[in-house]
This record gives structure tokens, sequence and C-alpha cells, in this order.
């Protein structure tokens, strides 16, 4: 079996000139070709990368029958040169806009400079480090988000639900339960003796490297971490599932070697079963093979009403109303099996963190359709009601129900909508929590990522308690990570851990945000699942990570 998802990521490349006239190769960003994390985390010795940029290939893809072979591909090479000393990638595919190779075992550690050579014009040199280890997971979706590639020892699948067919390579045999050994896909364990394109270190345990997998919160025994028996580059990680993990759809996993952190894959975990339960209230209603089925029978037609309440940054609140109506046309390709592990919350007592600023934005759709379900709906809560219009997916706005706050308080609700062409008349009922007040930590507090972060709040007697680190490479906020964790409310305090912090980048533009989230189940004619989704969000609190 070969999981490599890479190729995968190269499906719709922007068109480039190929001729000895065209503009010089442009560089703009260097990652493990699994974790897809698109800032300087470190590559490897013997990882598999994925360059970005433009003019770095021809138009249209050239993958190399056998890969990590050469060094040139179509007119490709790629070269990194650390400390004075300069080696030369083992190509795997070249295009205009990505180019993917191994880098050798043989390269030195530190900083280094990377240059793409295309039809003899060379891009300008680009800084990015290269470590020892620096481990990236494969995903289903080669996104470096959403769910983990997971295997059991026949080299079927981890997945959300059992499939009729289970059993052998590329099958989905169900959620993982304790007890269970499996194998986690990824690149960039490290470095193997001998020469990379000959196949060396091939199917080796690597037991001097300190490698750290969490699976829900928890450290899992590892059995094995070294290369595939297969594949030049792959990594494997063997695995046993610990008794106390916590169950759900989406159970996050991650590896940690030293302070150096993968990105966080989701994955399958139940009980005595080798079908999960949904952790959101609302999926949980619906069930795991019910949504399944709805999956499989497509196109999925969603009702989706969004309520969220904000700080406005004048130590008031402002709170929003967003609905939508859409059918999904289609999945990512390879995605369906695995839906449920990308929309589903993660469980209480885990922490999820995405190579964003925004969370979660795994939905796995690759084309949608707006739904007309009529032109206004009600909303009916504790202090009035109010008239809200029908959102575009597609970059139609939120509605203002209250400019200072006071419409999304704690108590019933009913939401109701007189119906269009496409979904009928329905009526949702819920009832919302209020959030409890963040006490701590301080603003303009300084954390050091690897000792944790504990944040307090006001206890509250039912529901949970979300919170969001968020940190950016500068102000403006569009790239950097987010870790989101979930706790009962109840219980007034959690820690997130290190390995949940230790991806972040330490600077001033970080800070800590509580939120409620809570999600509710109805039914409308014409669509197969209605949610309402509200989240209270309190203010933000600055830090400084270190």
């Amino acid at each position: 079996m070969n999981p490599t998802p890479v190729v995968a990521r190269a499906a719709a490349l922007a068109a480039a000139c190929c001729s000895m006239l065209s503009a010089a190769p442009t560089i703009t960003g260097v990652a493990n070709a699994a974790a897809n994390i698109p800032l300087n985390y470190p590559i490897a010795q013997g990882a598999i990368f994925v360059i970005y940029g433009s003019g770095l290939g021809p138009a249209n893809i050239s993958v190399a029958s056998s890969p990590f072979q050469s060094t040139t591909l179509s007119g490709t090479s790629v070269s990194v040169t650390v400390g004075g000393t300069t080696v030369n990638a083992l190509m795997y595919y070249t295009s205009a806009t990505q180019v993917a190779g191994l880098l050798p075992s043989n390269t030195p550690t530190g900083s280094g400079t990377w240059t793409v050579t295309y039809n003899s014009q060379a891009s300008a040199a680009f800084t990015h480090g290269i470590g020892p280890n620096s481990f990236g997971i494969f995903t289903v979706d080669s996104s470096g988000q959403g769910a983990a590639i997971v295997t059991y020892p026949d080299y079927s699948l981890v997945s959300p639900v059992k499939a009729t067919n289970c059993g052998g390579p590329n099958t989905t045999c169900g959620a993982a339960n304790p007890g269970d050994t499996l194998i986690l896909w990824g690149t960039g364990l490290g470095a193997v003796n001998g020469t990379d394109a000959s196949g060396a270190g091939l199917g080796q345990n690597m037991p001097n490297i300190p490698v750290m997998l969490w699976l829900g919160g928890v450290q899992a025994p590892v059995t094995y971490q070294g290369r595939s028996g297969c594949c030049v580059g792959e990594d494997q990680i063997v695995f046993t599932v610990p008794n106390n993990v916590p169950a759900g759809c989406a159970v996050p996993l991650s590896v940690q070697i030293g302070t150096v952190v993968s990105n966080t894959g989701l994955m399958a975990v139940a009980n005595g079963s080798r079908n999960c339960t949904p952790v959101n209230p609302a999926l949980a209603a619906l069930g795991a093979t019910t949504i399944e089925q709805i999956v499989i029978g497509g196109p999925v037609s969603i009702a989706s009403l969004n309520l969220t309440k904000l700080p406005n940054g004048s130590s008031g609140y402002q709170d929003n109303a967003r609905f939508n109506f859409f059918r999904v046309t289609a999945l990512i390709p390879g995605t369906q099996p695995f839906f449920l592990s990308d929309i589903d919350d993660p469980p209480i007592g885990t922490c999820v963190v995405y190579s964003n600023t925004n969370g979660n934005n795994d939905f796995p759709a690759a084309s949608a359709a707006d739904l007309n379900a009529g032109s206004s709906f009600t909303i009916q809560g504790p202090n009035g009601m109010t008239t809200v219009g029908q959102s575009s997916l597609f970059g139609g706005n939120s509605t203002t129900i209250s400019s200072a706050g006071t419409f999304l308080v704690p108590g019933n609700f009913t939401v109701t909508g007189t119906g269009g062409a496409d979904i009928g008349a329905f009526t949702a009922k819920f009832t919302l929590t209020g959030l409890p007040t963040t006490t701590g930590p301080a603003n303009n507090t300084t954390v050091t990522r690897a000792s944790g972060m504990t944040v307090t709040w006001t206890p509250a007697p039912s529901g949970n308690v979300w919170m969001q680190v968020g940190s950016a490479t500068d102000s403006s906020l569009n790239s950097g990570f987010s870790t989101v964790c979930v706790a009962p409310a109840s219980a007034g305090t959690f820690t997130i851990p290190a390995y949940a912090l230790l991806p972040h980048l330490p600077g001033n533009f970080s800070f800590v945000q509580l939120y409620s989230s809570q999600s509710f189940s109805f039914t409308a004619p014409g669509a197969n699942a209605g949610t309402v989704n509200a989240q209270l969000w309190g203010p933000s609190i600055a830090l400084t990570l270190k």
C-alpha cells in the first residue's frame, strides 16, 4: 500500500509558460508534504517536501515514473544549501505552482536556502530550516487537516463507519477500539543511514527518536517508528490505542518529537463498536450510520442556522445571524467515508491545532449550491422577535440582529421559515445557555508554550466551554495557528497541554478567547439535515508566547 496523497494537491495547477523566455521560478513557501504547514516549520532530513510558487515547472503536472530516483524531472531540479554544503533533492513531481521531492538524509541541519531551477532558470534563494526530526501526518484530503491516514495491520483504513467490504488495503473498517494496534502514516521522522534512493532504511525501526504520540490528549504506547517497508520517504508509527482515550468521530491525533509537534489529524474511536458516536449533539441526533447513508446517497442538502455573539471592540457585544441553505454537489475526492471525522466536534477534554488563524475549516465540500428556503425567517427569543433573510453560501454577509448584543441571551428560542422552492416550511426550537466569565489568564500575560497554559472561568451548571488560542506572524492575523479546546463548563478550569501550544509562533500577536458553542438539530422538508449552531464569544485576552 502506498498512501502518499501529495499528488492530489497538484490537481488544478495554474498554467505557466515553459519556454526559455518565461519568468524565472519564484518560491513562496516550503512545507512538509504531509503536514502542509505553510510557515517556517523545519523540513526533516529524509522527508518528503512540497515547494509552492510560480514558474516552477511545466504547466501540466509531470510525475516521476519512479519517485525519488532522480534529481531532475521535466526540466526541474531543487537544490538546498546549508552552511556551504549543497545537496540536490530527489524529485517526485513538478508543475508550474508545485514541486515535490525528498530532502536527502545527508542534508546538514540548520538554516537552508532553497533554489528551484526550471529550464536552466534559477529562482531566488528561499530560506527555510532543516531539522533532524519534524513529522507530518498524511491526511485523507492531503491538506494536512481533517481525517488522518491511519490503518489497521491489514492496511484497511480507520474510518467513522465500518463498510460492508471491510478487509484489506484501501477498504474502510470503522472506528478504532481501545487495545487496537494501528499504523500512522507520515513523513519526517528523520534521516536514514545510506542512500535514500536505494531504499536504505526501509522497514527499519528508529528507536532512539523520542517520539510521543498523543491521541485524544492521552499518550499512546509506540512499538515501531521508522520507514515503511514499501516506500522511500514514507514513515510508519505503530501504536496501541490506550484504554482511557475519549471516544468520538474526530479524536485529535498528533506526534511530538522534542519541541516540534506535527499537524493534528483526526481519527474515529469507539468502545465495543466499529461505528463511532458523534460528539456534536446535532450530529449525534442523526447517528453515524444515518449520516454515512446520507453522504453515500448524495447529494447532501443542509439547512444551517448560525447565530453568533461577538465582542464589538468597545466593551460591548453584537449579535449576528447567518442562515444558509445549500446542497453539497461534490465532496473532495476520497473524503466520503471520512465525512464525520471532518465535521464532528472533538471530545470534551481535548484540543485540536489548526495551521490557520480561523480554527476549523475542514468541511470537505468540493462544490456546493445555494437552495431556496424562502425570503425571510423569524427568530423569537426572550427579548423579542426579529426577522432575517437567507445568506448566500458564496459571499453572503451575516445580518446584525442586535448592535447592542441584547438578543442572544440565555433562554428559549424559536426560528420559523415559511419555505421556498427547495426547502419547505420548518420550525426550529432550542434553548441557549450563557457564557461563563473568563477569570484567567490576565490580559497581556506571558506564556511559556512548553509549560502549557491554564485557563479559568466562573463555573456553570451545564454545557461546555470552548477556548481558542491564536497566534499570527503579524497584526493582520492572516497567517498563523489556532488551538481549539473544549472542557465542561462546570470544571471552571482547563490546562491546555504543551503539545497543543508548541506549534504556535512565539511573539506578541497572540490571544486566548473563550466561547460557548451550542448545536441543535431540526427537520426541514428538502433538507437531509438541519442544524442550529450558536457561538457566544467572550472578550479576547492578549498573550505573549515564548
